[in-house]
């Protein structure tokens, strides 16, 4: 199975399971809840992180399909941090991949609900019982789910985009916003999967570093693409900032060599990343 396959495997199970879970939850939930919910959930998004956890358990050995509880929970997660982060009292914005934002088609109090409605649900899926998983290393993922979404991760990152201003920002600054806002949820998406594949703690240290990586680049990236020059500028010019993330490319790709195994799959995703910006 090549590179594409892959990514088109992991992303349908993920997105078959997320709609079977919904509808079966559909009749608990107020019906205009649960269509911002639904709205917001499946708005097309790429499912990077249920991708990049699905990759990293496969290749430390997983092969148990409970696996798609956290898979569909770091969605669930993902997809409410940007609810909430294109609010007005927030970003402000008003179109998400090419729709409007949740706030604007239900309101700003039903998007402040749904955000909070998917982060609640994501924990209630992955404490819902496991049949196959050892019941220790589930503990310790939706602990690690728990860090890299909350205050010490990603809620943190996006407080200190919203008060730090622009003359206040220094590389390592922005190097820690980055790997706070949008890292951390990489990170613990790999992490996941490896602690649930039984990985040790050494392998699963590996996995974290290889998703550090991953998520700066997948930031740097955006980014550039977008042409931020304002945070750009602190890794010097354009070329600079292209050596900077193809530097992180090569860790991110030699802690997958320390892990072993085919990791054909994890390598290609990052290289991919980088290549946007060709």
């Amino acid at each position: 199975m090549n590179y594409q396959e892959k990514i088109q495997k992991y992303a349908h199970e993920t997105e078959v399971f997320l709609k079977e879970y919904m509808m079966g939850c559909k009749p608990a939930i107020e019906k205009n809840l649960f269509k911002s919910m639904e709205y917001s959930l499946f708005s097309k998004g790429k499912r990077v992180r249920p991708v990049l956890m699905l990759g990293m358990y496969e290749l430390c050995g997983g092969k148990n399909k409970e696996i798609l509880k956290f898979a569909a929970a770091v969605e669930m997660i993902h997809t409410y941090s940007l609810i909430h982060d294109d609010l007005p009292c927030m970003d402000n914005d008003t179109f998400r991949r090419g729709k409007k934002c949740n706030h604007i088609v239900f309101g700003e109090n039903t998007a402040l609900l749904a955000g909070d409605a998917l982060l609640t649900y994501a924990f209630e899926l992955v404490s819902s019982g496991f049949d196959e998983i050892d019941h220790k290393s589930i503990l310790k993922a939706i602990n690690a789910l728990a860090h890299c979404a909350g205050p010490s991760g990603m809620v943190s990152g996006q407080s200190m985009d919203l008060n730090l201003n622009s003359n206040e920002y220094t590389k390592e600054k922005l190097l820690n916003v980055y790997l706070l806002k949008t890292a951390k949820l990489i990170i613990a998406s790999v992490k996941t999967g490896a602690i649930l594949a039984g990985a040790d703690q050494k392998m699963i240290s590996y996995a974290e570093n290889y998703g550090k990586n991953v998520g700066l680049i997948f930031q740097l990236v955006d980014d550039m693409l977008d042409g931020d020059f304002e945070k750009l500028k602190f890794f010097g010019d354009k070329k600079d900032a292209e050596i900077f993330v193809k530097n992180l490319n090569e860790s991110a790709k030699k802690f997958l060599d320390k892990i072993g195994g085919d990791s054909g799959f994890l390598k290609a995703f990052s290289d991919y990343l980088v290549s946007r910006i060709a």
